[in-house]
């Protein structure tokens, strides 16, 4: 039985993902690990999360948790925190999943992506919004209209999110955008108007890719491609399996040391959302994505 910590409960993720190995039942239970531990800095919403989630022990330091687990799940709200958590779990060889976004900065991406590298110790980090039935039928349908000339992709979010701005939320529609696009992306150019975010990513190929964080209600996640042959359409409203099969990659990473992505894809989505945040403060300049 592995067993998982989970560092980090401001999310609602911490107990989205620990509900699959300690408390769904049939076809959404991911066996042969549990989530055993968890920290966070608020001790409220610690109980909450260690009820509902059934997981036994709160600690009151992070580091009490390395002798007693074999994974990590590092899950704080803001990516800017990811580092320092991430940092201590992987220097214990932990097989490390750090949920969306990776970082809040390209520096402390590279930081925990070289770590790991450099032990050897497997690590992802994903948008779950690019698993499941609607985005296989989304890629499935790109593959027949012909060369894509362009794309817009929009979802919930806000600029001005507390947790780090744009790197909270639009992270799931740059997600999207890479997984079905691949990462030749070349440049970037971000406006922010009253919180809904507009950015436009250029591909090297000439593609560009419309990127929509909306600041009103909580749009769901969709996407338009347009081909030379026609429209591939993705309707992230169809369907909530996408969550569930993300901890299923994580969780068979733990037991194998298999990493889903290579290293080197896994700063990408952080490199985009670093690029368009740049822009975004230059009144829309664009910035070359590095």
């Amino acid at each position: 039985m592995i067993r998982i910590g989970v560092f980090g409960t401001d999310n609602s993720h911490s107990f989205g993902f620990a509900r699959f190995f300690n408390v769904e039942r049939g076809r959404r239970h991911i066996p042969g690990a549990k989530v055993v531990a968890l920290y966070g800095v608020d001790d409220k919403r610690n109980r909450e999360v260690a009820e509902k989630g059934q997981i036994p022990t709160i600690v009151d330091r992070p580091r009490d948790m390395l002798g007693m687990i074999d994974a990590a799940i590092v899950d704080f709200r803001r990516g800017s925190d990811h580092w320092k958590y991430a940092k201590m779990t992987i220097e214990a060889g932990l097989p490390t999943f750090i949920d969306k976004p990776l970082a809040a900065s390209v520096a402390d991406a590279r930081k925990i992506v070289d770590l790991a590298k450099r032990k050897r110790v497997p690590i992802t980090n994903f948008s779950t919004v690019k698993f499941g039935d609607a985005m296989r039928g989304f890629k499935s349908d790109l593959k027949k209209i012909g060369r894509v000339k362009a794309v817009i992709i929009s979802g919930p979010g806000s600029t001005r999110d507390p947790f780090d701005g744009i790197f909270f939320y639009a992270v799931h529609q740059v997600e999207l955008m890479l997984d079905a696009f691949g990462h030749a992306v070349k440049s970037a150019r971000g406006v922010d108007r009253d919180g809904t975010l507009v950015a436009a990513v250029t591909y090297g190929n000439g593609m560009v890719a419309t990127l929509h964080e909306i600041n009103a209600g909580w749009p769901p996640f969709s996407a338009a491609a347009f081909g030379e042959n026609g429209v591939a359409e993705f309707d992230g409203s169809k369907g909530d399996d996408g969550f569930f099969e993300g901890a299923v990659t994580f969780a068979r990473m733990f037991k194998t040391g298999r990493m889903p992505y290579p290293y080197k894809d896994l700063t990408m989505s952080t490199r985009v959302l670093a690029a368009i945040d740049k822009s975004m403060k230059a009144g829309g300049a664009e910035v070359r994505i590095r």
